[in-house]
């Protein structure tokens, strides 16, 4: 037998709650996503926030935040597949795979085809171990990747399994591209990014990242910031119906 997720009894309790709530929202670049948290707090008065899918800073897009009894509903999208658009600049590096850090220009890279970047593409599809960025939040030994970097200390990443499920060209003129890449939970588009770059001899950072879908949750339903009040939240708001859904499809993962 396959271990539920939730009870009926809890999923109803969690559903009875009158702060419950499942939101989708808009993450503007240059925000934390703790940010949205406490923006959330203000505009509710709901003080138990939380959100399924940390973003980058440097990244924007899909976020799902969750209220009151809800929030213990957030694990049920942590594993849910996500989309994401990606902007690249080939020649260059970075120490974290973007633009946060300074990059070096690669004098030695030479310019390839469309039809060699889907090659190099082709080889970075399907179920493989990926490693983790030297800045990031992931920790070892009970520090932080990123403060150790900072600090100067010798940092040896940890890998991960992931899956990427499929990745479309959208625009390519070298030295750019835009790439959709559809991946599993956990997937850092920045070494991704830097993979494609040393395969194909160049070097590769990533310029924009933009979340948009956890699941079949897509950021066309999401409610931005810019003017973001109540009644906008509500008509971002995930019905029961779906998260019902979600609990039936996933509590066996």
């Amino acid at each position: 037998m396959t271990k539920k997720f939730l009870s009926q009894e809890k999923m109803k309790k969690i559903i009875a709650d009158p702060q419950a709530g499942v939101y989708l929202l808009i993450k503007p670049k240059n925000w934390p996503s703790f940010r949205l948290v406490s923006f959330i707090r203000r505009l509710t008065g709901i003080k138990k926030v939380g959100f399924a899918g940390t973003l980058d800073p440097l990244a924007s897009g899909l976020m799902i935040i969750a209220t009151g009894q809800a929030t213990k509903l957030l694990d049920l999208f942590h594993i849910l597949p996500k989309e994401y658009e990606a902007d690249i600049i080939f020649g260059k590096t970075s120490p974290s795979f973007d633009l946060e850090l300074a990059t070096t220009t690669n004098e030695s890279a030479k310019k390839f085809t469309l039809g060699e970047l889907k090659e190099s593409i082709a080889k970075f599809t399907g179920e493989q171990w990926q490693q983790v960025p030297i800045y990031s939040a992931v920790k070892v030994a009970g520090q932080k990747l990123y403060e150790s970097a900072r600090r100067g200390k010798k940092v040896v990443a940890p890998k991960k399994k992931i899956n990427i499920y499929k990745i479309d060209v959208l625009r390519f003129e070298y030295p750019k591209a835009k790439i959709l890449v559809t991946c599993s939970a956990g997937t850092y588009i920045r070494s991704l990014v830097s993979d494609l770059g040393q395969d194909l001899k160049t070097g590769a950072v990533l310029s924009d990242l933009r979340r948009t879908a956890i699941g079949d949750l897509s950021i066309k339903k999401a409610a931005k910031f810019d003017d973001l009040d109540k009644d906008k939240l509500l008509s971002s708001r995930v019905t029961e119906e779906k998260i019902i859904d979600y609990l039936n499809e996933y509590r066996a993962w």
